[in-house]
């Protein structure tokens, strides 16, 4: 609504909550959570379908890439190409933002303790 004595409109320039929060997540990460997502997105493109189905992406932190995996003989297979998967990702990132990989074998909860 406009000012009727100045003529301005206050709600001018107005952006939603997202918006703001994403702009101001975007410059605390200095772009890292845009290039993350991108990362979670192309994921299964990278490692193939069957690998991308037992692994995803959960951060990415100062170079640092972590990658949680459904099972000890899935990070042991993507270990094996880690050279390679960085290399993909600087490829589709335009720049090295991935300078290590940590795999993280996924927990499990025991079924036999939630009932206790």
């Amino acid at each position: 609504m406009k000012n009727p004595w100045t003529g301005e409109d206050p709600d001018r320039g107005l952006k939603t909550l997202d918006q703001a929060l994403s702009e101001v997540l975007e410059r605390v990460t200095e772009g890292g959570l845009a290039t993350f997502e991108v990362i979670k997105e192309a994921w299964p493109d990278i490692v193939g379908d069957e690998m991308g189905e037992r692994s995803l992406p959960v951060r990415l932190s100062k170079g640092v890439l972590t990658v949680e995996v459904a099972d000890g003989g899935t990070a042991s297979r993507l270990r094996l190409r880690q050279s390679k998967i960085r290399q993909d990702l600087g490829a589709l990132l335009g720049r090295s933002e991935v300078a290590q990989i940590r795999w993280r074998v996924r927990r499990r909860s025991n079924p036999s303790r939630a009932s206790e």
